[in-house]
């Protein structure tokens, strides 16, 4: 049985994950992940509107990480580059367009995927292909085959339980297991305490 949000928020400041067993704990990461993904169904057109153009430093932030990823791989053409969490594609699309990124695309929201993403490889603004429904802590790809993974704005949709190796802690170890030797790897989220936002409810201080 899932938790419900007050459950959720009881557990944490109070830490009772922590007596938790394995069952208690998928639980409550489903509950999260419910969570979040009712929130997005709710407000995802708001959001989408609110972001649907990058700013200058956000195009100057992909634009240096894509650099790194050819520098780190000089004698490929492209790198292959994950990018975590991709939303309504804005992010995904200006990655797509640097010249040396083969850009795949994992998003675990129904609506961004489905409404967004998808419609964004019908109008070809995304490679067909390009965009896949899925967690990130189960990333569904074998091991070390991306140049890059591209984690902006997601991370805090996870819990962070130190020593559970759920949320956060499962989510860098997909990372690190589906990136090449010498990958690059970049992760931006939010910091400080966030619980004024819905969908940061239960986003864990960051200081």
């Amino acid at each position: 049985m899932l938790y419900s949000a007050d459950e959720i928020d009881n557990i944490l400041k109070e830490e009772l994950w922590r007596g938790f067993d394995a069952k208690a704990l998928s639980n409550l990461q489903q509950s999260v992940k419910k969570y979040v993904d009712d929130g997005y169904e709710e407000t995802g057109y708001e959001y989408a509107n609110l972001f649907d153009e990058l700013s200058i430093s956000s195009q100057l932030q992909i634009q240096e990480y894509a650099e790194k990823v050819r520098h780190a791989f000089p004698k490929k053409e492209k790198g292959r580059v994950l990018d975590v969490g991709a939303g309504h594609g804005v992010r995904t699309m200006f990655l797509a367009a640097q010249e040396n990124v083969n850009v795949k695309a994992i998003e675990p929201s129904e609506y961004f995927y489905a409404r967004h993403l998808l419609e964004l490889e019908k109008e070809g603004k995304l490679p067909f292909g390009c965009a896949m429904k899925g967690d990130m802590c189960k990333l569904p790809f074998e091991n070390a085959v991306f140049d890059g993974v591209y984690c902006n704005a997601v991370l805090h949709h996870q819990l962070y339980l130190p020593g559970k190796n759920i949320g956060i802690e499962q989510a860098m170890s997909e990372f690190s297991r589906v990136l090449l030797k010498g990958g690059q790897l970049f992760v931006l989220t939010l910091a400080g305490n966030h619980h004024h936002l819905r969908l940061q409810r239960f986003f864990q201080s960051i200081d």
